[in-house]
């Protein structure tokens, strides 16, 4: 350590009226005294008050900014072995060093509050997206409604498409196509070789249509002719027995009549016709005009439409006229298809509507 020299003023000399020998000998005495009492000063530790000494606050500031920041060089490097003993024991204070679970802790500290930021910031987002989110699919959701609600108030036939069709009204017949002679020519080739397919004698006949009492104009009975040529030559039908029919307009050579009579007139032809129900007298098919545009309710309720009611009726009066008697055979067994010839206008017995002959009923007298 260099020793400390005490200032001088200049001017004290001259006031005490030193000459330059006497300042020599004071310089001489002040060099040794000063050195005097630098020993004494450092052999028993005192400090000088004019020897500067350096700032601890720096050192101190020093490490607590390292201890934050994790770095112990800071503060350790003002408390290395020795260091606070430069200038004696003069420094009463020293910076104890902090433990490294500290810095962990401190360390855990800070991510865990972080991470939970950053949780809160990401739920609230995602909170905020999805109130926006529904709130658009809600106004969407009202303006479907609402344009939907308006088309079908603009154009309400597009609905249409929801609704189940309508079933067909089975109690009315359903419009047929007048017969050319080239459709019936088709129906009568398909009967001719059913026939002839049967292995049964193939018999031709021909019938006349008239009309009994006030059954309508001659469209009406045109109508009903139609329906009489497809029914009989239906390859389901008669056919299958070998039987064919053709219409003839000349009543002279007719094998059989069929009539589309009126109610009250069905006894003119035998008193055991009734009024209520169709008939067949000799060569006369009679069909009751009530029965031929209504049916009756028990096979309408059955299932049996009015255009089937209509085919059988014309097939089973058509029977008798090849020889075949009432409910001969009836129902075999219940739930089967009941046989033509079986009076199913007043019971079915058991069976369902059959508009048909069946295999036991194929034959002509």
């Amino acid at each position: 350590m260099q020793p400390l020299r005490t200032a001088r003023v200049s001017g004290a000399s001259q006031v005490l009226g030193l000459g330059p020998a006497t300042k020599a000998s004071h310089k001489s005495r002040d060099k040794t005294d000063t050195d005097s009492t630098s020993r004494r000063a450092a052999a028993h530790g005192v400090q000088n008050s004019r020897v500067r000494m350096p700032r601890q606050d720096s050192a101190i500031s020093q490490g607590f900014i390292g201890s934050v920041l994790g770095n112990d060089s800071a503060g350790n490097s003002a408390r290395k072995p020795g260091a606070g003993r430069r200038f004696g024991n003069a420094s009463p204070s020293r910076t104890r060093p902090v433990p490294k679970s500290v810095y962990l802790v401190r360390r855990v500290v800070v991510a865990v509050v972080a991470l939970v930021v950053v949780v809160a910031i990401v739920l609230g987002c995602r909170a905020v997206i999805s109130a926006v989110g529904h709130h658009n699919d809600l106004a969407s959701g009202q303006n479907s409604s609402q344009a939907a609600k308006k088309q079908k108030r603009t154009n309400p036939s597009k609905d249409t498409g929801r609704r189940k069709p309508p079933k067909p009204d089975t109690s009315k017949a359903s419009g047929q196509e007048a017969l050319t002679d080239h459709s019936r020519a088709v129906i009568a080739a398909a009967a001719q070789k059913t026939a002839a397919a049967s292995g049964k004698q193939v018999r031709q006949y021909s019938y006349c249509v008239s009309g009994k009492g006030d059954v309508g104009d001659a469209g009406v009975i045109q109508s009903f002719e139609n329906v009489v040529f497809r029914t009989l030559n239906d390859p389901r039908g008669w056919p299958r027995a070998g039987a064919t029919f053709t219409y003839n307009a000349d009543s002279s050579h007719c094998d059989f009549t069929v009539y589309l009579a009126q109610a009250s007139q069905m006894q003119t032809f035998s008193a055991n016709c009734s009024n209520s129900y169709s008939c067949c007298v000799g060569d006369n098919v009679i069909i009751n005009q009530d029965r031929y545009n209504e049916a009756t309710p028990q096979l309408l309720s059955a299932g049996m439409s009015l255009d089937r009611y209509r085919e059988m009726v014309i097939n089973h009066e058509t029977g008798h006229r090849l020889g075949h008697l009432d409910n001969q055979p009836s129902c075999p067994a219940s739930g089967s298809p009941a046989p033509l010839m079986q009076e199913q206008s007043m019971s079915l017995r058991g069976c369902t509507p059959n508009e048909w002959p069946l295999d036991s009923e194929l034959w002509v007298k």
